[in-house]
């Protein structure tokens, strides 16, 4: 990637629905202030996706756009191209927008994993991890940790069955993983096995049902919880694992290394480590004022 900026002014967005707790313009115009791009990220928050809104995207001189709840699937169906990541989970987060063609990439199992790889390498090896929820962030998680050779095992747990189930098929097409669906219920008495909990639901979210998920007496200080939630920045489920004990990755260090690939994808510009920094500092003032 080139480190030149394009003096053509461009526009991106996000989409999705509810946004109004959307964090991604902040990141997104920050970055195009420091760097000197000529261009702005707008907010497009909507219930429905389809190849009507695709065109009037198009029409509007929209080149790309992050895709969050709910309509990763949907971003994915609409694309005439996409990555490997999407292509075998089915879901992205990324639109690029050509005059004749949408092509579709998944950064979140990138951002997630990167994380992971920073914060708590460990839980990745130590034990089982599973993954609850099964929408389209579970899904691109799901993939590119199956894919990195660091872990064995994988469980997935969602209300959803079918869903889950889905991926767990997926997964063990396309890597030597080892997965399972299970049932939240027989969760507790499997606790002993994992090192690493991924939470991918909107449970906890600011405006949505506050959870936990799991309570406090299923965590201990052997796990590490991964919940991608990041505002509030501690989640009902966050809380109760920090007084079981356990290691906890912020969901905003997701949040913020799937937004530096979407970065690179829309400019064509590597971000560096001055922009991850700046941007995590954007992220934690925000969050703590909130």
């Amino acid at each position: 990637m080139n480190s030149k900026t394009n003096q053509a002014a461009k526009t991106f967005g996000i989409v999705g629905f509810p946004l109004s707790h959307s964090l991604s313009p902040l990141i997104h115009n920050s970055i195009y202030k420091d760097r000197g791009i000529d261009a702005s990220y707008l907010v497009f928050e909507t219930s429905e996706l389809n190849s009507k809104t695709i065109q009037e995207f198009r029409n509007s001189g929209i080149l790309g756009l992050s895709v969050t709840i709910p309509h990763k699937e949907k971003a994915f169906a609409l694309a005439d191209k996409a990555d490997d990541t999407s292509t075998i989970m089915k879901a992205s987060n990324t639109l690029l927008i050509g005059p004749n063609s949408v092509h579709a990439y998944n950064t979140d199992g990138e951002g997630a994993y990167r994380s992971i790889l920073e914060l708590s390498p460990e839980s990745l090896n130590t034990g089982k991890t599973v993954i609850l929820g099964s929408g389209g962030s579970a899904r691109g998680i799901a993939y590119n940790l199956a894919v990195s050779g660091k872990i064995q095992n994988l469980l997935l747990c969602s209300r959803n069955e079918t869903a889950a189930k889905e991926i767990c098929s997926l997964i063990s097409e396309n890597s030597n993983v080892r997965t399972e669906y299970i049932a939240q219920d027989s969760l507790f008495s499997r606790k002993e096995e994992i090192s690493l909990v991924i939470h991918t639901t909107p449970l906890g979210m600011k405006g949505q049902a506050p959870g936990p998920f799991l309570p406090e007496f299923f965590f201990n200080p052997n796990m590490t919880l991964f919940d991608i939630v990041y505002n509030p920045l501690e989640t009902p489920l966050v809380k109760a694992a920090k007084k079981a004990g356990a290691k906890i990755i912020p969901g905003s260090e997701m949040l913020l290394y799937q937004a530096m690939k979407q970065f690179e994808l829309f400019t064509n510009i590597s971000p560096n480590a001055d922009d991850i920094l700046k941007t995590r500092e954007r992220l934690f003032q925000t969050l703590t004022n909130r």
